[in-house]
């Protein structure tokens, strides 16, 4: 199955939804206008790698994830939850920084088993 936009943006709206996130916030915290969100989940706009990876770090999925056609979410080592509603853009940035530094923790922590 070859990778497309419109497949790279169905997975960006699973993500989106499983992590409880309105396009409204999403936008919010890319700084651009909600109907740019809605045009990457359907396909009809290009995604650059820089906002793909941003969208990767929020949600909390590896950028490969979007990128290869058949990448199916594994089960998380390290799980975050909160709830969605009512955060702010900075709390945003928070997120998805606790996101980014669990995963790489867990990264090295998997680093570790294998020596």
């Amino acid at each position: 199955m070859a990778l497309t936009y419109e497949k790279i943006g169905q997975k960006l709206k699973e993500a989106r939804k499983a992590t409880g996130f309105t396009q409204d916030q999403v936008a919010n915290y890319l700084g651009i206008k909600r109907e740019n969100v809605s045009y990457y989940e359907t396909g009809t706009r290009q995604i650059d790698t820089l906002t793909l990876n941003k969208l990767a770090e929020l949600y909390g999925y590896s950028l490969m994830y979007f990128l290869k056609p058949d990448s199916v979410v594994e089960e998380a080592g390290v799980a975050t939850a909160f709830r969605a509603s009512g955060l702010s853009n900075e709390d945003l940035k928070v997120v998805t920084w606790a996101r980014k530094f669990a995963q790489n923790l867990d990264s090295l922590s998997e680093l570790l088993e294998e020596e």
